[in-house]
């Protein structure tokens, strides 16, 4: 097969946080790859992709910003400056990751693409995007790395659309061009979503007891299974939730800002622990008559799924160890997929799961 023309890498749901400290644990972070993940952005740099056309997308959820304190505390109204300490501490906690997106981005016909995830919608403001260039060494007007916070899909050639997926979960979901929100003393802040600010209140607190207690899925039968076998601990977690539905629910602000329904939509989305994510995604691929293949992280469930009219979904996964409790996929694993889009001189694009497995044997074909 011969080089394709152009090659789109989209990487999702890493996690970054601010590392762990030399001969500490920080419960906090999540990801642990920093080594395999440098490896991907070198070799996607280097080789036969040295004079390719090559994209990466950072298909949000690049940086874990809510998992980070602030003065020692999760605050939910995160301004400009919070959110530089946040993203600063990130960069000096993964220098090696760093250091290998900076030497990607110095290659001609390079460049890297970061959409906004839940948990990095701190990417919007000006300083924050100007500290990530100056440490890439690409602080310049023609940048190759491009932040994309206010649009909710970002479309390639070829019907391929590549979008977080948050959007789909209305407990996660913002309007486009709301990422920031301003205040009466002309600051701005973040517009977490409810889900954002559930984790901060509800799960952040009980992360350095438990720290997979996000990283399981789905949440409710975390719940049923503590019941059984850790009663103490999870009775503390349903008060904390029971206390965050009370406060924040139906607040008048809240109410006056998204209304009665979509409030109740939210309530009823968060108690069932119900994730529409894939059931969206897919109604809105199928419907749709320009998008051809559809790819979306979030869930950090790694997938591909094939539909008539030659309609693609792709899920990427995650860089962080998921811990599973449904039957039918019981168990913990951490695969490190990520999506390789190819497109020849002539003809539709090749959309592939991956996995990436480190040197020597670099990457292999997902089947999921």
């Amino acid at each position: 097969m011969p080089d394709p023309s152009q090659i789109k890498v989209i990487v999702s749901d890493v996690h970054m946080g601010a590392g762990n400290p030399t001969g500490l644990v920080n419960p906090y972070e999540d990801f642990h790859h920093d080594d395999r993940l440098a490896e991907l952005f070198r070799h996607y740099a280097t080789g036969r992709f040295a004079d390719a056309s090559v994209e990466l997308i950072l298909a949000g959820d690049f940086l874990d910003l809510l998992k980070l304190r602030f003065q020692g505390r999760f605050p939910d109204q995160v301004d400009e400056a919070i959110a530089v300490d946040k993203v600063r501490r990130c960069i000096l906690g993964h220098p090696i990751v760093f250091d290998a997106l900076a030497l990607f981005l110095a290659v001609p016909n390079h460049r890297v693409t970061y959409i906004a995830g839940n948990h990095d919608l701190e990417i919007a403001f000006p300083m924050v995007r100007k500290m990530m260039r100056a440490r890439l060494g690409v602080d310049r007007d023609d940048s190759p790395l491009v932040f994309l916070s206010d649009q909710e899909f970002y479309r390639l050639p070829g019907g391929v659309v590549v979008t977080h997926g948050h959007m789909f979960e209305e407990t996660n979901r913002i309007e486009p061009g709301q990422s920031l929100v301003p205040l009466p003393d002309g600051r701005h802040i973040v517009n977490m979503p409810w889900g954002s600010r559930f984790f901060m209140n509800v799960l952040a607190p009980f992360k350095a007891e438990q720290p997979i207690i996000d990283l399981v899925r789905p949440f409710s039968s975390l719940i049923l299974w503590g019941l059984l076998f850790d009663l103490r601990f999870t009775l503390r977690v349903l008060g904390r939730v029971v206390q965050f539905f009370v406060r924040e629910r139906f607040r008048r602000e809240q109410l006056k800002a998204v209304g009665i329904l979509k409030s109740l939509e939210i309530l009823v989305e968060e108690v069932a622990m119900f994730n529409n994510l894939e059931h969206r995604a897919y109604k809105l691929l199928r419907s749709s008559q320009d998008i051809k293949a559809l790819i979306v992280g979030h869930s950090h469930f790694a997938k591909m799924r094939r539909f008539p009219r030659d309609k693609l979904y792709v899920n990427t996964g995650t860089w962080v160890k998921i811990v599973s409790l449904e039957l039918r996929d019981l168990g913990s694993r951490n695969l490190l997929t990520y999506v390789l889009v190819e497109y020849p001189e002539a003809g539709a694009p090749s959309v592939r799961l991956m996995r990436w497995r480190g040197e020597p044997r670099h990457e292999e074909v997902v089947v999921a």
